[in-house]
């Protein structure tokens, strides 16, 4: 049994089937471990250049040993003029430098822009499906 208390709240407790569920959750999570991460709002289409996923290495290099780096470009309709949106994949060689990786850069500024840095489902990688 969890019991917590709040100033001006009443007292909530977690017991049987709820505290169960939480920690389902939390063993679910456990699932979702991943040494492939996702940067997007890095840069713009029109960034994006020869010298972008070199750049990307050596900076995730400080976090750890990067597998792979991949530039990702999405148009976002069949539109001629649809907008396009850069992912840029990266794989470490373990979970725990990813997990780093993404701490350290997501909301960071970069360009004017604010990255956001997210765990991506290492088997959707794997398999090519950048959709997510």
């Amino acid at each position: 049994v969890v019991s917590t208390q709040s100033t001006g709240e009443e007292d909530m407790s977690i017991t049987g089937s709820n505290a169960r569920f939480m920690i389902m959750q939390k063993l679910a999570m456990k699932d979702k471990e991943s040494s492939v991460m996702v940067l997007k709002n890095m840069v713009s289409f029109e960034d994006v250049d020869d010298d972008l996923e070199g750049e990307v290495r050596d900076e995730c290099s400080r976090y750890g040993a990067v597998k792979k780096v991949f530039v990702y470009q999405e148009a976002q309709s069949e539109a001629e003029d649809a907008e396009v949106v850069v992912k840029i994949f990266v794989q470490f060689l373990k979970t725990s430098e990813c997990e780093v990786a993404v701490s350290n850069l997501n909301g960071r500024w970069f360009g004017g822009r604010s990255i956001i840095a997210t765990l991506y489902d290492e088997q959707k990688f794997l398999r090519d499906d950048l959709s997510g």
